[in-house]
């Protein structure tokens, strides 16, 4: 008499089970990461703000004036003064994209980015 060896492995419906279970996952995972990465750009645009405002103000308490309106880019009195050490953009809009200081040294956002003033 012949035994039959018992075959091993899967079936076709356990592994579609197995993908659909993986797809189900991934659906729900992508939007709470797309969620995170806003999160994320969002707070990296307000410390950027609170950086330059901060600067701005030790700059004049160092010169004794007010630092220079405009963009704040690589060539802004904050940055070639040693009081940013690099000129930050926002993550939202472009990696060119800088923030603008005003005479009474606030920080405004560049234009595109939707995060606005904190």
């Amino acid at each position: 008499m012949r035994v039959l060896a018992a075959e091993s492995g899967f079936t076709l419906v356990e592994l579609m089970v197995v993908v659909l279970i993986i797809a189900i996952l991934v659906a729900i995972a992508v939007p709470i990461f797309g969620a995170a990465k806003g999160s994320a750009q969002q707070k990296t645009c307000f410390s950027n703000q609170r950086t330059i405002e901060g600067a701005a103000e030790t700059y004049q308490a160092t010169t004794g004036l007010p630092p220079s309106a405009g963009t704040i880019n690589a060539s802004h009195g904050l940055v070639t003064g040693g009081f940013i050490k690099s000129a930050p953009y926002c993550p939202v809009v472009s990696t060119t994209a800088y923030y603008s200081l005003n005479s009474s040294m606030t920080v405004t956002t560049p234009t595109g980015c939707t995060h606005g003033h904190y």
